[in-house]
């Protein structure tokens, strides 16, 4: 990666860590490192093999998973906090990323705590 397009993911990545808790709109982070929105669909794409939609949702069950060793959080509340205003949305996204549910992630956390 060259540093010109090193300098762009890195403005992206600091985009979505700002603001993975709301909607992203393609626009929106197109427009900040000024590019079109198919421009950037593509240029994202070809550095990272993933859409951005991918990439967002990644980061934000990446977030909840270190949520989820808190035990007094619901797992509902992760899920919003996460950035997800679906919970079945966050559920089944979860178990397509993890292999497992939030519970059993959580339960899981538990397990390598008391070993």
């Amino acid at each position: 990666v060259n540093a010109q397009d090193h300098e762009r993911m890195r403005s992206i990545y600091a985009f979505v860590d700002e603001h993975f808790h709301r909607h992203i709109a393609l626009d929106e982070v197109a427009s900040h490192i000024n590019m079109t929105v198919p421009a950037f669909c593509r240029y994202f794409k070809k550095l990272t093999n993933k859409t951005f939609t991918q990439f967002v949702n990644e980061y934000r069950i990446a977030h909840a998973c270190r949520m989820l060793s808190d035990e007094h959080l619901s797992i509902s509340a992760v899920s919003y906090e996460s950035g997800f205003n679906n919970l079945s949305h966050f559920n089944k996204l979860f178990r397509l990323i993890t292999g497992a549910s939030p519970r059993e992630y959580r339960r899981s956390l538990r397990r390598v705590v008391r070993a």
